[in-house]
C-alpha cells in the first residue's frame, strides 16, 4: 500500500490532519514521514543556534503546516535561565550535577569526553510558557507529543497538566533518566507516576544501551551497565479514546513499531477489516535512511562500533 491509500483511508474516517508538538528540538523534527501531508507541526527550540538551524533546516518542509517556536516549555510563564552546554544537545533549564554524574561514570573510559559534552558554555535568559497556555486557542487533540527537554520533563507536563487531565494528548514519547544528571532532575519513576494518574499507559521504556563487548583485548572494567536514560512511549488508556484517537493513535503506534498493541486498538474500531488489514499491513520507511540502514546491516558489528566512537 502507497502512502496516498494509507491519508485515503484515514480521511475516509473523517480525519483529516494528524498534530505533533516536539519539544525539544534540536537537529530534526520527531515526525512521520509518510504521514507529513497531514501534519500539523509544532517545534520547541529555545536554543537560539539550535532554532536558526532548524529554521534553515526546514525552509522547505513536506508537513501540512510548521511552527518552530523560541520559548522554552516549562510550568509557568515567564522569562527562565537556559544552561547552554558544549555539547548542545545536552542543554537544559536545569544546571548539570557534575557531582552525581562523576559519582556514577567517573571511572569508565568515555567520561572526560562526557564531562566536556555538559559542561556550561553560556547561560541565556529565554522566555517560558507553559503547554496549556500555548494551546489555548486549539481546538485539535494532540495526536504525539514528544519531550527532550534534559531533566526538566516533568516541568513540560505539569505546563499541560489541564489537557492531560482533558485526556486531549494520544501518545506520548519522553525522554527519561535513572540518574539524575541535573540539578533538582525529576527520574523516571516520578514521571511514570506522575502520567499514570492521568490515565497513561506505558508501553515501553527503550534504553541507549551500546552492548559491545571486545572478544580481543582487555575489555574495560565493569562498563557494561551504563545507560541510565532512554525513551519512554506511553499511550492514553483506551477507555479514554474516542474513534478517531483510537485510530490515529494505531496508526502511531505501527509507526514507532508497536503493531500488536496498534491492531489491538484498530480491532475496537467501525473501521472495515479490509481498511484495518490495509494499516496494519502498511511498513513505514524513512527514505534518507534506507542507506544508512543498508551500511549498518552489511557493516561486521566491531567495525561498527568502531566507526561509532
Amino acid at each position: 500500500m502507497k502512502t496516498n491509500d494509507l491519508i485515503r483511508i484515514l480521511k475516509k474516517q473523517n480525519i483529516e490532519s494528524l498534530f505533533f508538538i516536539d519539544v525539544g528540538s534540536k537537529d530534526r523534527l520527531d515526525s512521520c514521514f509518510e504521514l507529513s501531508p497531514i501534519t500539523d507541526m509544532v517545534g520547541f527550540e529555545p536554543n537560539p543556534i539550535e532554532l536558526d538551524r532548524l529554521r534553515n533546516k526546514y525552509q522547505q518542509h513536506p508537513f501540512q503546516s510548521l511552527q518552530l517556536e523560541s520559548s522554552c516549555l516549562s510550568d509557568s510563564n515567564g522569562e527562565v535561565d537556559f544552561y547552554i552546554t558544549k555539547h548542545a544537545s545536552m542543554s537544559s533549564l536545569l544546571p548539570s550535577d557534575t557531582q552525581n554524574y562523576r559519582k556514577h561514570f567517573g571511572t569508565y573510559q568515555q567520561f572526560v569526553q562526557w564531562q566536556d559534552n555538559i559542561a556550561l558554555d553560556k547561560i541565556v535568559r529565554v522566555p517560558s510558557i507553559t503547554l496549556d497556555d500555548y494551546l489555548k486557542d486549539f481546538t485539535a487533540n494532540v495526536d504525539y507529543l514528544k519531550i527532550d527537554t534534559q531533566g526538566s520533563e516533568l516541568q513540560v507536563l505539569k505546563g499541560a497538566e489541564k489537557w492531560l487531565n482533558d485526556k486531549r494528548i494520544n501518545v506520548l514519547k519522553i525522554e527519561v533518566s535513572t540518574v539524575a544528571v541535573y540539578q533538582n532532575q525529576v527520574l523516571f519513576s516520578d514521571i511514570d507516576v506522575f502520567l499514570r494518574s492521568k490515565g497513561y499507559v506505558l508501553v515501553d521504556f527503550m534504553t541507549y544501551r551500546d552492548n559491545y563487548r571486545p572478544v580481543f583485548g582487555k575489555p574495560e572494567h565493569k562498563q557494561h551497565h551504563y545507560a541510565p536514560c532512554g525513551d519512554a512511549i506511553y499511550i492514553l488508556d483506551t477507555q479514554y479514546l474516542t474513534e478517531s484517537n483510537k485510530i490515529k493513535s494505531a496508526v502511531l503506534l505501527f509507526w514507532l513499531g508497536y503493531y500488536s498493541l496498534g491492531f489491538h486498538l484498530l480491532q475496537n474500531t467501525a473501521i472495515t477489516k479490509n481498511d484495518q488489514k490495509s494499516i496494519s499491513a502498511f511498513r513505514f520507511t524513512e527514505p534518507r535512511s534506507k542507506l544508512k540502514q543498508l551500511l549498518i546491516n552489511l557493516c561486521p558489528p566491531m567495525l561498527l562500533h568502531w566507526l561509532k566512537k
